[in-house]
């Protein structure tokens, strides 16, 4: 668990961390979101004590961070930054096992270590751990990057835009990647970016930062609630706020079930013929983004439910904010164009 406690930080007379306290849950992928300058990038580097606070205190697991010293504090967090940072005369595997060798593993464990990364990474170790980074490309650095922090298995990861450099198909497989991470380790992570659609495919609970300060801490769903204050519906934009919130709403709950649908000549009890099939985990915005590309009206779900138009429309406009509120999770790690098939 990390907790902010008024934690300030001022160079001059400039405050660019006001006062800041919020708590991140053990286990919660946290995206700190905002423009530059707003002081993201400045509040997480308090956690590793790379910035020192001028006021305030920044808790780990109930203690305070300034009462533990840095070399161990920062041996069991996990770092990941934009320029990845790869010792250039280094090895991938002796990259990776930068932490476990000041640990004091011995070569048998760290060996093992390097080449299950390697395997949780998707790069095959025999032809990847004797490669040096400039015969990397860009994803699989940044991959090496994340390997490397995780290679003591820290329990806390904190990552600092680092998908920001990266081609669009390389950012959403890495995207996915730590998806699948978190979710099979349960590590606390806390994740820094300016991109509001990476904040939303990303978040458990999304904290947004604007001039030094924190305006807005909860759920995605929460954050971009109908009556979200002004400096949060510039931030994602007027015009698209409710198309983002049906990113947060679970395709799955506005869904009909199949026992409820009207079984016509051209509809099965399974779902309705060559309906466009939607994964199982998808949000309302990558059903609608579904039905735009394939010019339908409707889509199923692996289970035979149907979900319409009308419907997903109703939940971005006309549904209350309380719907929001306690709506479970959606996944975000179906692209449109992988819900492609017919329903059964």
């Amino acid at each position: 668990m990390i907790r902010f406690e008024k934690a300030t930080k001022r160079y001059g007379q400039r405050s660019v961390v006001d006062a800041v306290s919020m708590e991140i849950p053990a286990g919660r992928l946290c995206v700190l979101l905002g423009e530059s300058g707003s002081g993201k990038s400045t509040l997480m580097r308090m956690v590793n004590r790379l910035v020192i606070p001028d006021a305030g205190r920044v808790l780990l697991d109930g203690r305070d961070t300034a009462s533990i010293p840095p070399e161990p504090l920062r041996h069991g967090i996990g770092y990941v930054i934009q320029s990845v940072g790869l010792f250039p005369h280094w090895t991938v595997a002796r990259n990776i096992a930068t932490v476990p060798t000041l640990l004091g593993w011995d070569a048998a464990r760290i060996a093992a270590r390097v080449d299950t990364l390697l395997d949780l990474m998707g790069l095959p170790p025999d032809q990847f751990r004797g490669r040096y980074p400039h015969e990397l490309s860009g994803g699989q650095a940044q991959r090496i990057g994340l390997a490397r922090a995780l290679a003591a298995d820290p329990p806390v990861l904190l990552m600092d835009e680092p998908f920001s450099a990266l081609d669009p198909g390389i950012r959403r497989g890495l995207q996915r990647a730590l998806r699948d991470l978190h979710a099979g380790s349960g590590k606390t992570i806390l994740f820094v970016t300016h991109d509001v659609e990476e904040a939303l495919l990303l978040a458990d609970d999304l904290a947004v930062m604007q001039d030094g300060r924190l305006i807005a801490h909860g759920r995605p769903a929460e954050v971009l609630r109908r009556d979200a204050e002004p400096a949060i519906r510039r931030l994602f934009g007027e015009a698209t706020l409710a198309f983002h919130r049906l990113g947060t709403l679970p395709a799955a709950s506005v869904a009909i079930g199949a026992d409820k649908l009207a079984i016509g000549a051209d509809e099965s009890p399974g779902g309705i013929a060559d309906t466009p099939l939607l994964h199982a985990d998808a949000n309302c915005k990558q059903a609608l983004m579904l039905m735009l590309d394939q010019g339908t009206d409707r889509v199923a779900l692996p289970d035979g439910a149907v979900v319409r138009l009308p419907d997903v429309m109703a939940a971005s406009g006309a549904a209350s904010d309380a719907a929001f509120r306690t709506a479970p999770r959606a996944s975000p790690g179906v692209a449109p164009e992988a819900a492609s098939g017919t329903a059964p």
